[in-house]
């Protein structure tokens, strides 16, 4: 009895140690079971795109201001404007309109000048027009968070042409001034000051800020001789004629087809500053100090 009883002793002792073992070994596989996908969530899972470029679908790229104005400046260089509305011809007037802007995209605007008209008194009258303005270059210069694009025009003869009339038996004829009557515009250039933003993937401008800046130079001869001239002359050219020309080249840069077509020629400058990111979407541009950070998007 005594024996048996040992036995079993031995016996349920000896069961509870094997189910103990096949116990734990069953937790143990169990763990594994749980771990194993675990481990395979960290490698297939979001934590590792983080620092991952192979995974990334954005990234940021730091560009010097130096390098996107040179893009900016080869994107607008072939911008061309002519301001012309002199046709020399005979008779009472010498009107005859040439003037134009010349887009980056190869769009030409035509822009619309009259002949500005001023009545020496009620037989006489003075007509004078714009002779020949064109640009001579473009430039683009950094401008505080943005760039300022220049286009200069020659100074180079008489850019204002002035005709004289008068009414004879109630019919205008021409007549002659003995004096220097014609007038210059010197140091004439226009600008359009911009921050660049992201456009079509890559970078574009908006809202440009025009303006349009001349010298007037007149005969002091005819200003003294025919009263008020001068001064209506400036006050025309400064307001009316400037007025014009900005007008004018504002409303063709903002036409989109205009900043698509400067949008893909700075790509096409920047490209070999976004490495193996060359061909990813622009998706937003900022400043920081000396540079300018593009974020990029697969």
């Amino acid at each position: 009895m005594h024996h048996n009883f040992y036995s079993r002793n031995l016996i349920i002792n000896g069961s509870y140690n094997f189910t103990e073992t096949i116990t734990q070994r069953k937790n143990m596989n169990f763990k594994k079971l749980i771990a194993t996908p675990i481990a395979l969530g960290l490698t297939v899972g979001s934590f590792p795109v983080v620092n991952s470029p192979a995974y990334a679908n954005s990234a940021e790229v730091s560009v010097p201001k130096g390098v996107v104005r040179k893009a900016f400046n080869s994107a607008l260089s072939s911008t061309r404007v002519r301001l012309d509305n002199y046709g020399k011809k005979g008779g009472t007037t010498g009107h005859k309109n040439s003037s134009y802007i010349l887009y980056p995209n190869g769009n030409k605007k035509s822009v619309s000048i009259p002949d500005y008209r001023f009545n020496v008194n009620s037989r006489r009258q003075l007509r004078y027009y714009v002779d020949a303005m064109n640009t001579s270059s473009v430039r683009t210069n950094a401008n505080g968070k943005g760039f300022k694009t220049i286009l200069n025009f020659e100074s180079q003869g008489e850019e204002i042409k002035t005709k004289c009339i008068r009414k004879r038996f109630r019919k205008w004829k021409p007549c002659l001034l003995k004096m220097e009557k014609d007038a210059h515009l010197n140091n004439s250039k226009l600008s359009m000051s911009f921050i660049p933003v992201a456009y079509k993937g890559s970078i574009s401008y908006k809202n440009p800020v025009v303006n349009f800046q001349t010298n007037i130079i007149t005969n002091k001869n005819l200003c003294t001789k025919i009263k008020g001239f001068c001064k209506h002359i400036r006050g025309r050219v400064k307001n009316e004629f400037t007025r014009k020309v900005e007008t004018s080249f504002k409303s063709g840069l903002n036409n989109p087809q205009v900043k698509a077509k400067v949008a893909k020629s700075v790509k096409n400058s920047l490209r070999n500053h976004l490495g193996k990111r060359n061909n990813w979407r622009i998706v937003s541009i900022r400043s920081q100090g000396n540079n300018f950070i593009l974020k990029l998007s697969k």
